[in-house]
């Protein structure tokens, strides 16, 4: 489904990913650990066209979309929940979620999308009216996830989902993944916590800066002695 092959990565000139590949196969949660500074979010934004790309290339279902700019990526089938939600918090919940919908691809789908999303999220068709920037971190992210959808994405990339939210909140997040995932979207993530990675994933991959030093499925990758050793530090 996806393909990332040898992405050089810079800012300026400072280089932050080295050769990083990774796979992530139809139905899939794929997962990326690492710690911060390691590059994870710079992979998510390569795949996205929101950082330019040095040299390798991205593949999503046969097509080459390593050039393709980040507005048309919503068309080819992918969608990115962005790091701390950032949504327009002056605006309401339905008026977030709808903007999820505005590329030509999608647009004419609109009604049918929202129902579809709001029977994933009951608690946002009920809170459609109130201002999104008055709500608790979870129900951001919710809002957030929820956005992302509309754009009808076959691959959902998700920028540390559970950045700042309580251990009660990234239970329900975790189990929002696995039900978005049962419908048939495929997720790609990052993490800094090895349970939170690996726990929901069938595929997971460990980024020490800026380079892919492990790779393997979720059980493997949770009990690798080379994530205990490099990243735990036992």
């Amino acid at each position: 489904m996806l393909q990332v092959e040898n992405l050089d990565v810079f800012y300026g000139s400072y280089q932050v990913l080295w050769d990083v590949s990774l796979d992530v196969t139809n139905g899939e949660v794929v997962a990326v650990l690492g710690p911060n500074g390691s590059g994870k979010s710079t992979v998510l934004k390569a795949i996205m066209g929101l950082v330019p790309i040095r040299a390798g290339r991205v593949i999503f279902e046969g097509s080459d979309l390593t050039r393709v700019p980040t507005h048309e990526m919503v068309a080819h089938g992918i969608s990115m929940v962005l790091e701390r939600r950032r949504l327009f918090t002056n605006m309401t919940v339905r008026e977030n979620i709808l903007l999820g919908a505005y590329h030509k691809s999608v647009a004419s789908q609109t009604k049918d999308r929202l129902e579809w999303v709001e029977s994933l999220f009951p608690i946002l068709a009920e809170r459609r009216d109130q201002i999104a920037g008055k709500m608790s971190g979870g129900e951001q992210q919710m809002v957030a996830i929820a956005r992302s959808l509309m754009s009808k994405p076959r691959l959902l990339l998700m920028d540390e989902p559970y950045l700042g939210l309580a251990p009660k909140i990234v239970d329900q997040i975790v189990q929002i993944i696995r039900k978005i995932n049962g419908e048939g979207i495929a997720v790609l993530f990052n993490e800094q916590n090895v349970k939170l990675s690996f726990g929901v994933s069938n595929q997971g991959y460990l980024l020490e800066g800026g380079r892919m030093v492990l790779s393997g499925t979720g059980d493997e990758m949770m009990n690798s002695d080379v994530v205990r050793r490099v990243y735990l530090g036992v």
